[in-house]
């Protein structure tokens, strides 16, 4: 199943058993004991079994025969009857005439054994109790399993019994055949598993256990396929634990190979002078803590030389600026002079054309305070000639009431002039004169009637006009007072302006007299400058120096 391995290192040369010889011999010896002990079940279950199915042949066998001979007619031969059955059962009968042994399929040299008498101890039991029987009994000095069913005459007494049963031995010789078959093809079994779990664990355990030591034995000695740039490859491919170790080895050389090789990489750089390498590999575990180390390593050395190319430039482009500087602020100082002197007049101007505008922002709020006064008094006299239009409309109002009062004595009028016609035409000629005046009365009533309804509608359309007007009185009161409202907020600005105004003219003063100050600064720089120029020419050599120093070393991001 397996080769003994032999293994040299760090822990001394010994051989090594493969572990699927160890498998594959555990396995057999767990499937020899399982097959044993099925074995010995499945015997044990079978006799057993056999054992119930021979009592019941028995049993049917002297049922089936009681059967038969009830069914027996005079002169039938009863041999032939037992031969049939026998065959068809596949056990003995014998048929007893009282403990006699009568009629049998049982035979010895070839003939029937009758005439013999049944055991005393069975002629107790079936014979004289008439108690039935089943189990084994001795036969012509064989044992059957058999049955022994007493038979009764037509007086109802006991007169014999009858017999079937089964050879125990020849029972045994059919369970020794199938046990020995069942043996065969269990020894059959073992040795084809054992085949086949060779073959298996040699393929599928020794085989890919062995490639997997065997990149283990390199790891050890440090051989990745660094120097002769040959990858490691296991070739281990399944889909079992195995195959997950070959795998996860595979990549753990895979991954060792690529850390150690960029470490060695950025390494011999930075030996080099090149400090623009950096780790690109994505390390995992505690790898990443050499990633970190590595890279801050290239970071902090990559900043400090960085920090000095660019101290150094800096202080070379310092230098020069400070010496140009100091030339161009010598010669600004007197052109500062002269822009200070100009400034300054500006400043006046500026400070007297604030104090006009001052002055013309007070004027226009007076006028503005003037304009809300007159608005106030507007709005006064419009509040006025609302109240009057108010009285007009309740005046109105009591006019159409005396109208009405006229328009029903106009009514009463004309009912009494009804009346006087009415006597006129019963007093005759006497009353003609009366008719007259009634008819002038009655007259007079629907004018002034119609005169009152005439001068009703005018009042009630004086009365609508005069609500509409009072309505857009109310509105013009309405934007009176908004008007008047801006008119205050107008008044409040002019003063902001004029406060403004005045505060601008006494900065200004405060600009002249910082004017003034500049020009006693420019002249101190002036002096200055001169200093600086011979400091920079200073500074700007020992600058050149450690440029040449820092130029040696090559940094991130194109810098030297």
């Amino acid at each position: 199943m397996g080769k003994e391995q032999t293994v040299e290192g760090k822990r001394g040369r010994r051989k090594l058993k493969r572990i699927g010889k160890k498998v594959g011999n555990v396995v057999v010896i767990m499937q020899a004991i399982s097959v044993v002990l099925a074995v010995t079940i499945c015997v044990s279950m079978y006799n057993s079994l056999v054992r119930s199915m021979q009592e019941k042949i028995c049993t049917n066998g002297t049922n089936l025969l009681a059967y038969e001979l009830s069914r027996v007619s005079e002169g039938d031969d009863l041999n032939e009857v037992l031969d049939g059955l026998k065959k068809r059962q596949g056990c003995e009968f014998t048929i007893f005439e009282g403990d006699t042994r009568a009629y049998s399929t049982v035979t010895k040299n070839g003939e029937r054994v009758v005439g013999t008498q049944l055991a005393s101890d069975l002629v107790d039991i079936v014979l004289k109790q008439g108690q039935s029987y089943v189990g084994e009994a001795e036969i012509l000095d064989e044992t059957y399993l058999c049955s022994y069913v007493p038979t009764k005459g037509a007086d109802g007494q006991v007169n014999g019994l009858i017999f079937a049963g089964i050879s125990i031995a020849e029972a045994e010789q059919e369970t020794t055949k199938i046990i020995n078959y069942a043996t065969v093809i269990s020894v059959a079994v073992i040795i084809a598993c054992i085949i086949f779990l060779t073959g298996y664990l040699k393929k599928r355990v020794s085989g890919p256990l062995g490639k997997i030591t065997q990149a283990a034995e390199r790891l050890e000695k440090g051989e990745l396929g660094l120097a002769d740039g040959k990858q490691v490859q296991i070739g281990v491919r399944s889909n079992d634990e195995i195959g997950l170790l070959g795998e996860i080895f595979e990549e753990t050389i895979g991954s060792l190979r690529a850390y150690i090789g960029e470490i060695s990489e950025v390494l011999g750089a930075i030996a080099k002078g090149d400090l623009t390498q950096e780790t690109r590999q994505n390390y995992t575990g505690d790898f990443l803590a050499i990633k970190m180390s590595l890279d801050s390593i290239l970071g902090a050395l990559n900043q400090t030389m960085g920090q000095f190319a660019a101290s150094a430039s800096h202080v070379s482009d310092g230098a020069d600026q400070v010496s140009a500087s100091a030339q161009t602020l010598a010669q600004g100082a007197t052109e500062q002079a002269s822009a200070v002197t100009e400034i300054s007049t500006t400043i006046a101007d500026i400070s007297a054309g604030a104090r006009e505008t001052s002055d013309a922002a007070a004027e226009a709020g007076q006028f503005v305070n003037q304009a809300g006064a007159q608005l106030g008094i507007s709005i006064e006299n419009v509040k006025e000639l609302s109240v009057s239009m108010n009285r007009i409309s309740e005046e109105s109002k009591q006019i159409s009431t005396i109208i009405a009062t006229i328009e029903n004595i106009a009514f009463q009028i004309n009912i009494l002039s009804l009346n006087a016609a009415v006597e006129a035409a019963r007093a005759g000629a006497a009353g003609r004169g009366f008719a007259v005046v009634a008819e002038e009365i009655s007259s007079l009533a629907s004018k002034s009637d119609e005169a009152a309804k005439a001068t009703k509608e005018l009042i009630e359309s004086s009365a609508a006009t005069i609500v509409e007007g009072g309505k857009a009185m109310n509105r013009v009161t309405e934007a009176l007072d908004r008007t008047g409202e801006l008119a205050g907020n107008v008044t409040v600005k002019m003063e902001q302006v004029v406060d403004a105004v005045e505060k601008q003219t006494v900065a200004m003063e405060q600009v002249s007299t910082g004017v003034e100050q500049i020009s006693a600064v420019v002249q101190n720089n002036s002096a200055t400058s001169q200093e600086c120029a011979a400091a920079s020419e200073e500074l700007s050599s020992q600058s050149s120096m450690l440029m040449e120093l820092i130029s040696s070393f090559r940094l991130r991001n194109g810098r030297r």
